[in-house]
């Protein structure tokens, strides 16, 4: 699908994992920001697992290949702002910085 963005929230529950370490509290967050924004609720995915635990919570950009760890609830807006307001990181792929 041409322009398709989408921001993938890793929100894995269970004990070391990116739910419990903020990932399902930021899933609220990105969702109320592209609301705020007016995109369309399918810019947000609820991701599975990555397997990135040491990371969390972690959140993956596509078709950017984009991934950021760590992610903090004031990390939301300019991820946001960043790929699906501007359409792209200038970063190349892999991890970008806030």
């Amino acid at each position: 699908m041409p322009g398709l963005r989408q921001i993938f929230v890793c929100a894995t529950p269970g004990e070391g994992r990116c739910g419990e370490k903020g990932g399902a509290h930021l899933l609220g967050l990105f969702r109320e920001e592209v609301s705020r924004r007016g995109l369309p609720p399918s810019s947000i995915v609820r991701n599975g697992c990555a397997r990135r635990h040491h990371e969390g919570p972690v959140v993956f950009v596509f078709p950017d290949d984009v991934w950021y760890t760590r992610v903090r609830p004031e990390d939301v807006p300019r991820i946001v702002e960043r790929h699906l307001v501007r359409g792209g990181a200038r970063e190349q792929a892999g991890r970008a910085s806030l």
